[in-house]
């Protein structure tokens, strides 16, 4: 077999080149296109916006501190804050006597719990819980000053 293959190559030695080229630069554009448009795992998810995050990191006792005082607030009765990136999100649970007014009410005061350097650096979203409902939803992003709700 070898020796027709042989034979074969030294018959047709353009095309035998012109093939071997064309593979080549098959290869070579499907490990680009790969390169452009497909992430890699060793890529960061949020890629370059979190490369200061150590600088403005919400640490765990800003966390407790944040928890703690909420708790105290009238009609509180748990709070969770979750940290993802450079969003901050608080689940509060309320009593079913809170208004939606009281909520947002509440809402504020938890807001004045943060640092400036906290409230300037993370979007922080507030979600109050009643029974199975979120009546209120608030959301402050890291440019504004205010939240800004829904109401369900």
């Amino acid at each position: 077999m070898l020796p027709k293959l042989k034979k074969y190559i030294k018959n047709n030695k353009k095309m035998v080149i012109i093939v071997i080229a064309i593979i080549i630069i098959l290869i070579i554009s499907l490990i680009l296109y790969k390169a452009l448009f497909y992430s890699s795992s060793e890529k960061a998810v949020y890629g370059v916006r979190l490369v200061d995050i150590k600088e403005n990191e919400f640490t765990n006792d800003e966390k407790n501190e944040v928890i703690n005082k909420a708790k105290e607030l009238d009609g509180v009765e748990k709070v969770e804050i979750n940290v993802k990136g450079r969003l901050i999100k608080l689940f509060v649970t309320f009593s079913d006597s809170v208004t939606n007014e009281n909520i947002k009410t509440s809402f504020n005061t938890m807001l004045s719990y943060f640092s400036d350097r906290v409230k300037n650096y993370y979007d922080i979203s507030f979600y109050a819980i009643k029974g199975d409902n979120y009546p209120v939803i608030g959301y402050k992003h890291k440019t504004k000053t205010e939240i800004t709700y829904e109401e369900l």
